[in-house]
């Protein structure tokens, strides 16, 4: 059962008319400038910033980084990296700091992909982008473990992303998270259509709205927008998490059940019960809870990798 927290905000979600929604996700507020990371991320952490392309990098780290052990008590990360990719129908900027925060007080060094938004940008952009920030960071851990994580619209990019890594043959990712992840751009199956009448927080009507700004000449069923369509081979260890109060379930069990004959990925799907979309993103206990699970999943000892 869903935290008084939790309730509260799906009702007060709930009570945003349709036609809101859709506004706030197909007309995006004014874009941050001359910086990709937020003002005042710096006083909180140290920060650097690489552009990449039409994006950027934004790292992340505790000042007291070098004082921790790595796979303490207290800081599990320590040593490690988190590759993240942020939802926001591909049209939204990251509001993503107070969770990948809880992170990097873990002892993660997080670096944020600020990657090209439509309408100023399409998916042509957007994907090789992220690979080359992806290469960026390898390079940058020097071996190190690098962990995945992307939720919604970065969820599903990063399932892209790991499409593109294994046809590059480049380093993958240690393990891979995708919370409530948008893997099915077209939506048109009556799961979705019902699940959507329910959903406090997405507007069905807004997302197609998205996809028109961002697929440039595209087909919505193409795996660079819909990587269900994509082979999910070999893409390594998963976990997915969803609510059950969201649009994606079907979408997100869809693709559990193709990933499961899939050789050489490992891929888990949770369900969040009564929970509403990206509840990750959220002050709430459920929020805490998730971040524990992502910490044991990203530090579990190695497992032999699916298929070999």
């Amino acid at each position: 059962m869903p935290s008084t927290a939790t309730n509260a905000i799906s009702a007060g979600l709930g009570l945003l008319p349709d036609a809101l929604r859709r506004a706030a996700l197909t007309r995006p507020l004014r874009r941050r400038r001359g910086t990709a990371a937020p003002r005042g991320l710096s006083r909180l952490y140290d920060v650097s910033e690489t552009p990449i392309a039409e994006g950027a990098v934004v790292t992340a780290r505790s000042r007291r980084a070098g004082d921790t052990s790595g796979g303490s008590p207290a800081c599990p990360g320590a040593g490690r990296h988190l590759f993240y990719l942020h939802g926001g129908a591909y049209t939204l900027e990251d509001q993503h700091w107070p969770l990948l925060g809880l992170f990097i007080a873990r002892g993660w060094t997080v670096h944020l992909v600020d990657y090209p938004l439509a309408p100023e940008h399409t998916v042509d952009q957007t994907v090789p982008m992220t690979l080359a920030a992806w290469q960026h960071v390898v390079d940058l851990a020097d071996g190190a473990p690098i962990d995945l994580a992307g939720d919604s619209a970065g969820g599903g990019l990063a399932l892209v992303l790991l499409q593109e890594i294994r046809g590059a043959g480049l380093t993958r990712p240690s393990r891979t998270v995708l919370l409530s992840p948008w893997v099915d751009a077209v939506m048109a199956d009556p799961a979705t259509v019902a699940a959507a009448r329910d959903d406090v927080l997405l507007s069905l009507r807004g997302l197609h709205g998205c996809i028109v700004l961002y697929r440039g000449d595209r087909d919505p069923a193409d795996p660079w927008l819909s990587p269900i369509n994509g082979g999910l081979h070999d893409l390594g260890e998963i976990r997915s998490w969803v609510g059950t109060a969201e649009m994606f379930q079907p979408q997100c069990e869809r693709l559990a059940d193709l990933a499961a004959s899939a050789p050489g990925t490992d891929h888990e799907l949770r369900l969040g019960h009564d929970l509403l979309h990206d509840w990750g993103l959220f002050p709430v206990p459920e929020r805490d809870l998730l971040v524990d699970e992502m910490v044991a999943f990203f530090t579990a000892s190695p497992r032999t990798s699916p298929g070999g």
